[in-house]
């Protein structure tokens, strides 16, 4: 299904300063340590993808790639075509799988290869063809408008494979970009499964929120608790869905070591608990320290996150492995 929509075309203007925080704020791997991120994409048609599930195993992950040098091209209002993002086997336009199309979104001051590369080795491994769109200019342009082309790319998925849905993985901003996208841009019924990392699904109280300014990065300000576009979610929640859109179901990882996204009760969407699974890394693994950073490529993650796919949502909290 294809929906109509357009995107806020935003300004270049802050981008210079945006490269020089997040350099000020890499660790020893290169690895962002700001808040969650996202930037948007674009080129080539896919083959069909039958959606069949079936479970699967996964491999150990490696640390997350470098940022590219520059985004990917968009069109006048969003993704046009399916482009390839620097991360091996994503955008694959000759994969085929019997799986669901899986869409990685990522957070904020990084892109799909700098946040994904563990994930999508395993993942691949086991089977899954993977697509990823780098949005918002590096993940600072608003929410709302890298939730349009979000939902133009899933669009652009389901049509060059043959897929009546997709499944999700999402990392902190990446969480709210998807609520924003399934609330806002008719993409709820496309959605069959979203796997959240510490999403920042209903905004967060960390002050690094507030020490970036919203010139620089408005998605920063989306991101804040009480921000106006969080209101305007909360302010289309049904009594008896809460949070929850469409026929989508939800599964949540979170560490009590995230110092980013907080509190970590506020990464959990609100609504039927026959429809949202959550775990938190310390209640299988005590005493394991990962914090917001590490959660993407951390392998208990990761095996954690093939089993949410593979069982729609419905993870064991022992696919979780402990170090």
């Amino acid at each position: 299904m294809t929906r109509a929509s357009g995107i806020r075309r935003c300004s270049w203007a802050g981008v210079l300063v945006v490269v020089t925080l997040l350099v000020a704020s890499c660790g020893a791997t290169g690895t962002p340590m700001a808040a969650p991120t996202t930037v948007s994409s674009t080129t080539v048609p896919l083959p069909m993808v039958t959606s069949t599930m079936a479970p699967s195993t996964v491999g150990t992950a490696a640390a997350p790639s470098p940022l590219p040098t520059a985004p990917s091209p968009t069109g006048p209002i969003g993704p046009t075509a399916i482009a390839p993002l620097g991360l091996p086997g994503v955008n694959d336009p000759d994969c085929t799988s019997r799986y669901r199309p899986v869409v990685l979104l990522h957070g904020t001051f990084s892109t799909t290869a700098s946040t994904f590369s563990a994930l999508s080795s395993a993942l691949q491994a086991a089977g899954r063809c993977l697509y990823g769109i780098d949005y918002g200019r590096g993940g600072v342009q608003p929410v709302r408008s890298s939730a349009q082309a979000v939902a133009d790319f899933i669009d652009l998925v389901l049509t060059a494979t043959g897929a009546e849905h997709v499944d999700v993985v999402a990392y902190s901003q990446g969480g709210l970009v998807l609520r924003t996208a399934l609330r806002l841009d008719g993409v709820a019924s496309e959605v069959a499964t979203a796997v959240m990392i510490a999403p920042t699904f209903h905004g967060s109280t960390s002050p690094l929120l507030d020490s970036v300014p919203a010139g620089v990065c408005a998605a920063c300000a989306d991101q804040a608790a009480g921000s106006p576009l969080l209101a305007e979610l909360d302010a289309g929640n049904s009594p008896g869905a809460g949070d929850l859109d469409g026929d989508v179901r939800y599964a949540v990882v979170s560490s009590r070591d995230d110092t980013i996204v907080t509190p970590i009760a506020s990464q959990v969407p609100l609504g039927s608990a026959d429809r949202i699974h959550s775990l938190i890394v310390q209640d299988q693994c005590p005493g394991e320290f990962v914090d917001h950073v590490a959660l993407p490529a951390d392998p208990g993650v990761v095996s954690w996150i093939a089993d949410a796919l593979d069982t729609d949502g419905s993870p064991n909290p022992a696919a979780l492995t402990c170090r």
